[in-house]
């Protein structure tokens, strides 16, 4: 697996685990809304930093070779 790969992981497995963890999936608010929503929100926001330094690598990775 090459280095670019590494960055969206992070991401994919908050919003996949989200529904597993205890702190996450339960009855409470963050910010006034369900915990599940915040979560979820941020993760997918957290995409685009994390894509944005994915092709930053790719980009250092043809520059090398």
């Amino acid at each position: 697996m090459r280095s670019y790969h590494w960055p969206p992981l992070l991401p994919v497995v908050a919003l996949v685990l989200m529904p597993f963890l205890p702190f996450v999936n339960t009855t409470g608010l963050w910010l006034g809304l369900p915990r599940m929503i915040v979560w979820g929100a941020f993760w997918c926001l957290m995409f685009t930093p994390a894509l944005l330094l994915s092709e930053h690598l790719m980009r250092a990775g043809e520059d090398d070779g």
